[in-house]
């Protein structure tokens, strides 16, 4: 009987939960990770001490895999919206696109993307960063209890929620309010594939900003006001009902335990992030799957066909033998057919991609070098949405209306206006939306 073990982490700076679970060859099921321990529990005390004390409770085990949620105030997440193409060419545009995408120096930061097809076929790309500073602790807690070659995953606890979400079967999209590490609190909408947008709910916001804001992101992916729940009963929003079909009723509810999120991952098959420096991973076929079912249901055919027909064994087997050496000779034959077919695909998507690029690429970069050299110094931006010839860009900058009359002075620029209200922080900073149309672009490109 193989077995492997899980153990799924939620560290926040107060406490630690966790959840443990191994996987037979038939069923899934709650395990103690160390002696004298719960299969779950909550462990009170201040991070990183909490994680360290607890990894040090039980030995380290190759067959072992741990998944560790962070909150999502730890993290950077910002959303890339592409066109229906494979997942290598959606990493590759994604790689192309992050220093511009992410808001910090590269070396400065750990970063992973989540990609998730949609229904009508286009990819959403999640790019997650966060300070190489904040995360490095981290792994070094895991390296020096021996751990490090166990741990599999590192994400925001909201990715490890909606994986808990799609294995519920609760109806998608969605969108849901998660209250984390108090008084952080996070929007996030999730798909049957996982989550697509995630939005750190700011604190300093009054009520009706936070409304305003999450009935724009509602607004953007074109979901209904009832959509939205809460997970907890304290997030001003309707609760999030009953599992339709509860599935992991042998593991605590996950609003009581966030360490079932995380282990949430380790059941689903969605894609698992790891923001420890390595590459992006992404989910490719796996011939192996395909094929040892096959096989196994030969084997049973053939032991069946050989009791019944005992006295044609030596026959069978010679037809066998020769099935097997034609199917090998024709699968010889349509390699280099099915290697020329893929070149041919990979070809046409690759021309495509870089037609749009030359479209569109240099007129970016000429908006963007043109928005630089007019805003006052000080001034960021965080996000930056193009749809069509409409570009709308939030961020921050002591005068927001300087920026507009700056903008409005362009001749590449017109219909310059503030979305929203401009709410300034108590250090005199300004945090602001405003949307621009560019000239001379078709709205429909």
């Amino acid at each position: 009987m193989v077995i492997k073990e899980f153990i799924g982490i939620y560290l926040e700076k107060d406490a630690l939960h966790y959840c443990g679970a191994i996987r037979t060859v038939s069923s899934w099921q709650m395990a103690i990770p160390g002696p004298s321990m719960d299969p779950s529990g909550i462990i009170p005390g201040s991070a990183p001490t909490t994680l360290r004390e607890f990894l040090q409770r039980f030995s380290p085990r190759s067959g072992r895999r741990i998944f560790l949620t962070l909150p999502r105030s730890r993290f950077f997440i910002r959303d890339v919206q592409l066109p229906p193409v494979p997942m290598e060419d959606a990493l590759m545009s994604v790689q192309s696109m992050l220093p511009v995408t992410c808001h910090l120096p590269l070396d400065d930061i750990f970063h992973d993307i989540g990609f998730c097809r949609l229904p009508d076929g286009r990819v959403n790309a999640l790019v997650i960063y966060a300070f190489r500073r904040e995360i490095l602790p981290i792994l070094d807690i895991f390296r020096e209890t021996g751990h490090e070659k166990s741990l599999a995953g590192l994400f925001p606890i909201s990715l490890g929620i909606g994986a808990w979400l799609s294995h519920q079967q609760y109806p998608m999209p969605m969108a849901l309010v998660i209250s984390n590490e108090n008084p952080s609190r996070e929007l996030a909408i999730y798909h049957q594939a996982g989550c697509v947008y995630s939005m750190a709910l700011q604190n300093a916001w009054t009520a009706g900003e936070a409304a305003a804001g999450m009935e724009s992101v509602l607004a953007k992916f074109h979901l209904p006001a009832d959509s939205l729940h809460g997970l907890e009963y304290s997030d001003n929003c309707l609760p999030l009902p009953d599992p339709p079909r509860n599935s992991l009723s042998w593991l605590p509810p996950v609003q009581r335990n966030y360490g079932v999120a995380a282990l949430s991952v380790a059941l689903s098959g969605q894609q698992q992030i790891f923001l420890n420096g390595g590459p992006p991973r992404i989910q490719v076929f796996q011939p192996w799957k395909l094929f040892v079912p096959a096989l196994c249901v030969l084997a049973v055919l053939l032991s069946l066909w050989t009791v019944n027909l005992n006295h044609a064994v030596g026959r069978g087997k010679q037809s066998v033998s020769e099935m097997k050496d034609e199917v090998q000779q024709l699968q010889q034959k349509v390699r280099p057919l099915e290697k020329v077919r893929d070149a041919l695909k990979k070809t046409e998507s690759l021309s495509a991609d870089i037609d749009d690029f030359i479209r569109l690429r240099p007129r970016l970069f000429s908006c963007f070098n043109e928005i630089a050299r007019l805003v006052p110094e000080g001034t960021w931006f965080s996000r930056s949405n193009l749809q069509g010839a409409e570009l709308t860009l939030q961020g921050q900058s002591r005068d927001a209306l300087k920026i507009v009359e700056a903008l409005r002075a362009s001749p590449l620029f017109e219909q310059v206006k503030l979305l929203g209200s401009v709410s300034r922080a108590p250090t005199g900073v300004e945090q602001f939306s405003l949307t621009l149309r560019l000239k001379d672009v078709e709205a429909n490109p």
